[in-house]
This record gives C-alpha cells, structure tokens and sequence, in this order.
C-alpha cells in the first residue's frame, strides 16, 4: 500500500499521501513513544502515594513540568499550567521528535497559545477557557471551517433532494445530519453553532423542497429517539420526517483511561464494559446504506430496529457486525407479512439460515458454527413456527 501509485503523482519514494487511510494507523504505531515519554514527565511519574494525592505531592516535592499530552493520529495538543512550562515543553518535544524519531513538526501548524485569550483548534472544534465563578472551564465551538463545511455537505444533499425525491436520497441526507451532530455533539455550545447553520440553510431547504414536500408522514423510531424532543413540526418528503438540522444537545464526551487496552484482562475488560451498547458507525452504515429494492418503511424500521435491539441478535444476544447483520421477517413477506416494525428482527446471518433451514444437514451444519455461542432455542423456534418449519430439539 505504501507502494502503490497516486493518480496524478506517481507511485511515491517516501511519506504517505494525505488522508490515506494507513496514516493514522502508522501515526499511532510511531507515535505511541511520545505519549508514554510525555506521561513520564509529569502524569505517570513514579510516586509512592495515593493517586487523590499524587499531583499535589508531585507540585509540592519536585521541579517536575506539569504537561498532560492529547493525541489523535500525527495531530496532538500539550496542555501546561503556565506559558514558561508550555514554552519549555514546545522546545522539549521538538527536540525529542527529531533525535529520537527524526520528525520535525510543521512551523505554521505549531505554536504556544495562551488559551485564556485566544481559541485554539484542534480536530474540528475551537476552545478557550471561560471563567465561571472562581474557575476556569472550557468553551468548545466548532471551528469557523467545520461550520462552513457543514453548510456545504448539508446543502448538496438539500440540491440532490431537489433533483431525486426518493427515499433513498431522504435516507441519505437524514444519515448526514445524523452523522454531523453526532461528531460535534461534544462541543459544549453545538445549539449555538449548528442554530446558525440551520438559519443559514433553511432558506434553501424550504425553497428547493417546496414542490416535493408532502403535508404529513410519518416520523420514526430513529426520529423519535434522537429528536423526539424537538417541538418544531418536521418538513417530510416521501411522507418521511426530515431530521432537524438546529435540534442537537451537548453530550460529555467518555473519559479516557491508560488502563482501557486490548493486551490485558483489566483492559480488555473496560473496553467489554464500553461497548455494553450499540455502536455508532454500525448504525451510520446502516443509514448511508439502504437495501435496494426494499420499502422506504423496511430500511427506516431497519436502522430502528438495530437501536431497540441494542447492537445485539435477536437469538444470541451476541453483538451484530456490519457483515453479520440480516433483517428477518417473522411472517413472511409471501404470506402477507409486511415490513412494519414490529414484524422485523435483526439476527446473525448463521441464525438466519438456521430459521429457515429444513434440511437435517443444514441445521447441523449452523448447530455446530453456533456451538460456542448461547443459543435461544425458545425464541429460534417461535421465528422457525412462524415461516412454516418444525422446532429444533433443546439437546441439539
């Protein structure tokens, strides 16, 4: 891959194009050294002390630099106490990077900010800190071009809904509002900067939809969870509710902890207990990729479905994966069942195929693929009962 030609550039002698998705996997890899060198200065110095009292011991008994570090990819942020820490540090790991990794960082792109004057960006978001009684607390925007850029992409699907009025293309923008809320929806004052949006934007959704909109429609689980609580009457084309572009809350971001890694039981355990629900990019899969062919009603109760259901089979209450997630009518479509919600359920493709298997060596086949997992016979055989086949014995 780091071989392979770009068009227009040729096959590259070194680095890695911009937005490649090796990138941010070989920053981490690289990188990794200057989060653990940049801990051993300040937050993982050895002390033997209670954590409640490390850092006030810390301050208090050596001339340590106090320096947290936040890292995503190549792109990273040290956070000091005071400028003379922060421009000491700046020079530190400046140096660090070059003798030891021999990376120079980008002169434009770096610099010391006083963050209680000026806003600094990182990722998408602005941030400065704003006195509230006798401390500070941060004040998170997002940035001027991430505004800009949600008015673009909110705009092209507004312009692509003008010209192609079908559920997919509603599916399809409803995904993009979705998916813009959920990414910035950690800035503490979202409303603010996305009611500024939506009134930058109204005028052309309103006008470019006005010949295509329907009067009523209906508004659906998704909707429900995510914007129930907006009291502004929704748009609707094809009868389905448009998501509300000014309608999103702050939601504090998940703390990170050192201890959360794949390579221990203590840290695989806190990444199990994370992902007790369900998780985000299935459900943005779900939206930005609608099955063809299939009603409006059967891919908005899909995406429904997979929230009611927690990320989770039906059957085995495993978590589902984007390749391991099919929609299962209960009365079959052929005998008049329908596409409503509560005829579907969301089931691992093995349970699938074992609903509707009758062959005795096609049922033992999935029997012995699901043998390590916990198999709810008595819900697999209501769904086999309900499209005609006979029960599968328990000591299967």
């Amino acid at each position: 891959m780091l071989k392979a030609e770009i068009k227009g550039e040729g096959i590259p002698e070194k680095g890695l194009p911009q937005g490649g998705i090796l990138s941010p996997l070989l920053s981490n890899v690289v990188l990794n050294e200057l989060d653990w060198w940049i801990a051993s200065q300040w937050e993982n110095y050895p002390i033997n002390v209670s954590y409640s009292t490390k850092y006030k011991k810390l301050r208090k008994d050596t001339k340590l630099k106090e320096v947290f570090i936040v890292r995503y990819a190549d792109d990273f942020k040290l956070f000091c106490k005071d400028r003379k820490t922060a421009e000491i540090m700046f020079e530190a790991t400046k140096q660090w990077l070059w003798d030891r990794l021999k990376l120079e960082i980008s002169p434009e792109k770096s610099k010391v900010i006083n963050l209680k004057k000026k806003y600094s960006e990182f990722l998408g978001f602005k941030f400065k800190l704003w006195k509230k009684g006798n401390k500070y607390v941060v004040k998170l925007h997002l940035s001027d071009k991430s505004i800009e850029k949600c008015k673009k992409q909110i705009k092209e699907k507004i312009s692509v809904l003008q010209h192609e009025a079908d559920g997919l293309q509603v599916q399809h923008y409803n995904a993009t509002i979705l998916g813009l809320h959920g990414y910035y929806k950690i800035a503490s004052h979202v409303s603010k900067d996305f009611a500024k949006i939506a009134f930058q934007v109204y005028k052309s959704l309103y006008c470019r939809t006005k010949c295509i909109r329907s009067k009523t429609g209906i508004k659906s689980k998704a909707y429900q969870k995510f914007y129930g609580k907006c009291k502004m009457t929704p748009l609707y084309i094809q009868k389905v509710a448009l998501y509300p572009i000014h309608f999103v809350q702050t939601t504090a971001p998940v703390c990170f902890s050192q201890e959360i890694c794949n390579y221990t039981p203590k840290g695989r355990k806190k990444i199990h207990d994370n992902l007790q629900n369900f998780d985000y990019n299935i459900l943005m899969f779900l939206m930005e990729n609608p099955v063809r062919g299939q009603s409006i009603e059967y891919n908005d109760n899909r995406i429904s479905l997979y929230v009611g259901q927690r990320g989770r089979c039906y059957v085995t209450g495993e978590k589902l994966q984007v390749s391991d997630v099919e929609a299962h009518h209960k009365k079959p479509k052929s005998v008049g069942g329908k596409d409503e919600y509560k005829n579907l359920v969301f089931v691992k493709y093995d349970i699938h195929k074992l609903i509707h298997a009758t062959d005795k060596n096609t049922i033992d086949k999935y029997l012995e693929k699901l043998a390590k997992s916990t198999v709810d016979f008595e819900r697999l055989n209501n769904l086999r009962i309900l499209v005609g086949n006979s029960e599968i014995s328990v000591n299967k």
